[in-house]
């Protein structure tokens, strides 16, 4: 995430999206937030590079940072005001849809909203907030006066939703006793 040192800054963020879960031993987390996303356990991590977001029960890791990654998808967005990309990834169990837009600093709302958030200093915050569909990130960038802003949108695949499905008429159908 947001520089905290006096080196270079960074030039971009990579995202990185996997079925496995990555070696999370070898980032810095500043802070890890429980959630439910598509109505399964999932965890919001802010890392000191930026954040991960995992869904391990429907086989979904996305791992983003300011540092190049090795994923089995990986996306590299450019930190700049204006820049606009998409890109998606699909697993047996879903399919993530993601938006990535360069705002100016001036447009983000701040940590209050934020399902999770973590200040690196003036200005400087990566906040993940949990939406009906999915979940939005901001990464602020002071130094390029630029709000990263990404909104991910996760569906389930067919066979999920049948497997749900399935899993729901059987509960109907055989419902266990009360005792």
């Amino acid at each position: 995430m947001p520089s905290e040192s006096s080196h270079d800054p960074p030039t971009a963020l990579h995202f990185g999206y996997t079925t496995e879960v990555p070696d999370l031993a070898s980032v810095d987390v500043k802070t890890v937030h429980p959630e439910l996303l598509l109505g399964e356990p999932a965890v919001f991590t802010v890392i000191g590079e930026s954040h991960y977001v995992g869904l391990p029960t429907l086989d979904f890791h996305e791992l983003c940072s300011c540092k190049p990654l090795s994923s089995e998808t990986t996306h590299e967005t450019p930190l700049s005001v204006g820049v606009a990309h998409d890109f998606d990834f699909e697993s047996e169990h879903l399919r993530a849809q993601t938006v990535v837009e360069g705002r100016p600093l001036d447009r983000f709302p701040g940590a209050d909203e934020a399902t999770v958030a973590y200040r690196f200093g003036p200005d400087a915050w990566t906040t993940l907030h949990a939406t009906d569909a999915g979940y939005e990130t901001y990464h602020t960038y002071p130094e390029y006066e630029l709000a990263l802003y990404t909104e991910t949108r996760l569906t389930l695949n067919a066979s999920k939703t049948a497997e749900s499905a399935d899993q729901i008429a059987q509960q109907t159908t055989n419902p266990t006793p009360r005792r």
